[in-house]
């Protein structure tokens, strides 16, 4: 019980402070973002949302790693194995030194000549278009050997370090994107050098703050090949799913590129950094529970990891709910304040889109229990299928309608869909895990709270004709709305208890 109770401090303290992070850095970014497409231009823009996005296609190979590298060390640190924990840091870093290489050479020849040969690039800006292409080349090259680094951070849940630097970068891209207004050459190729260089320089630095806390963060010549091996199926069987999701995302924007040209790749592009901005809630939420429930798993303690999915899926829904509803009823308004010029289609993507990001948040912490159990072939066989199957949808809808916002939808329809697959297979691993309970207790109350403010949201939208009472209005009563019913509805009797302990703590205190 006690180490539960110090887990759900750690929890709500890592949460604090990312969220801290989030706000500030949302800000910065949000008026970042409109001067980088004020300095740039619509097509510029869209060249490098394009041409920087190619290169994911290549980066899931890293991404897929450094899952495998966090799962296998925060594994290593729940059992309290100290030797294992130094074996599964130096064989990871050795990996990765070596990914890097094979990285290079693909991104240097199938990369460089799908850049140059297929997609839609503008008369007279190929050239920026190569160096964009090379300065994200160079870039993840850094962020491969970076991965065990970053995964020791998030395994000891030393959340504090990514808070502090994401602050001083997002300043950073500010001070760039101001810098872009006065320069005088061409805008696109400083932007990409600038953004490449700032990123190595704190990467660098995570690496010393590792080195300088942790001390299985030290590259030996010590390679353990069962270990290896054990990491490199456990990330085959991620990369699948890694590389199937990202060519089914990255595959609808260059459809789009090919059906409607770069111009609509940079309203897709807005769409999809307010998208990403306000996933960062979620995200904050799974970076403060994901350690807590592989720990938990390592150790067999099962029934913690059902309230942790449980917890933290109703955390994510309801944190979705309050971000993105006033900001769907609101998005012209939103939109002409925060850009100079709005890309023609953004707005409506990215309402979409963040219907995506509700149905989405049901999956997070079950795909962190299925990925904390190692069991992870057919989950990723599964996904493959599925984001095929999505991808070729879209081709079919664009070929046949014409329309981006019929493609949207299509991804937003199969969230849900992918809600059912991530179930069944949990299930499957881990037999305490009750499908029926999840969907009662978590999906239809929270599902029924989203739509009841909705209607709420768009009956205040209707009535009131200035967006910004309307934007505040819809905030604050679906924020009454969602925290009242969610306290009575959705969270049980032992949360209701702790949070009348939190509030009467913090009223003591202001009273003394």
């Amino acid at each position: 019980m006690g180490e539960q109770l110090t887990g759900n401090k750690l929890i709500a303290k890592n949460a604090t402070v990312l969220y801290i992070r989030m706000f500030v850095t949302m800000a910065i970014s949000f008026y970042t973002s409109r001067i980088v497409l004020q300095a740039l231009g619509v097509s510029d823009y869209g060249i490098y949302n394009v041409v920087g996005g190619t290169i994911v296609l290549i980066d899931v190979l890293v991404a897929a790693l450094g899952g495998a590298t966090s799962r296998f060390l925060t594994f290593a640190l729940g059992k309290k194995d100290l030797d294992n924990l130094k074996k599964t840091f130096s064989t990871a870093a050795w990996v990765h030194i070596g990914l890097a290489g094979i990285f290079v050479l693909v991104a240097e020849t199938i990369g460089l000549w799908f850049i140059n040969t297929q997609l839609v690039i503008p008369e007279g800006r190929m050239v920026a278009a190569n160096w964009v292409y090379q300065a994200t080349v160079v870039n993840f090259a850094m962020s491969i050997t970076q991965t065990p680094y970053d995964a020791s951070i998030t395994s000891h849940e030393h959340m504090t370090v990514f808070a502090y630097i994401a602050v001083v970068i997002a300043i950073c891209k500010l001070g760039i994107a101001a810098f872009l207004l006065v320069f005088s050459g061409d805008d696109l190729i400083m932007y990409s050098i600038l953004i490449m260089v700032l990123a190595i320089t704190f990467r660098i630095y995570y690496r010393y703050y590792c080195v300088k806390h942790f001390e299985e963060c030290h590259i030996t010549l010590r390679f353990d090949k069962p270990l290896f091996k054990e990491m490199i199926t456990f990330s085959s069987w991620s990369m699948l799913g890694s590389i199937s999701l990202t060519l089914k995302n990255q595959g609808v924007n260059i459809l789009i590129n090919r059906f409607f040209g770069t111009l609509l790749n940079a309203a897709a592009g807005v769409a999809l950094q307010v998208q990403g901005l306000l996933y960062t809630f979620t995200k904050n939420i799974k970076a403060a529970f994901n350690p807590q429930i592989i720990k938990s798993y390592s150790v067999s303690n099962f029934q913690r990891v059902n309230e942790l999915i449980g917890l933290g899926t109703k955390f994510t829904a309801l944190v979705t709910i309050l971000t993105t509803i006033p900001f769907i009823f609101n998005m012209d308004f939103l939109m002409s304040v925060w850009l100079k010029e709005v890309p023609s289609g953004a707005v409506v993507i990215c309402q979409i889109l963040l219907f995506a990001n509700f149905f989405n948040s049901f999956n997070t912490f079950i795909n962190s229990a299925i990925i904390a159990s190692g069991k992870i072939k057919y989950l990723n066989i599964s996904l493959c299928i599925f984001y095929v199957a999505v991808l070729l949808g879209t081709y079919i809808i664009l070929k046949l309608t014409h329309s981006y916002e019929w493609a949207y939808i299509l991804t937003l329809v199969s969230c849900p869909i992918s809600t059912i697959v991530y179930i069944i297979l949990l299930k499957r691993i881990m037999h305490t895990f009750s499908a029926r309970v999840f969907l009662k207790k978590t999906y239809l109350p929270l599902f029924a709270i989203a739509l009841v403010s909705l209607g709420l949201a768009a009956i205040i939208a209707k009535l009131i004709s200035s967006p910004f009472i309307s934007f505040f209005t819809i905030a604050l009563l679906c924020t009454s709305f969602v925290i009242v019913t969610a306290y009575y509805f959705v969270f049980d009797q032992n949360v209701r208890d702790q949070v009348k302990v939190f509030v009467k703590s913090k009223i003591r205190k202001k009273k003394q």
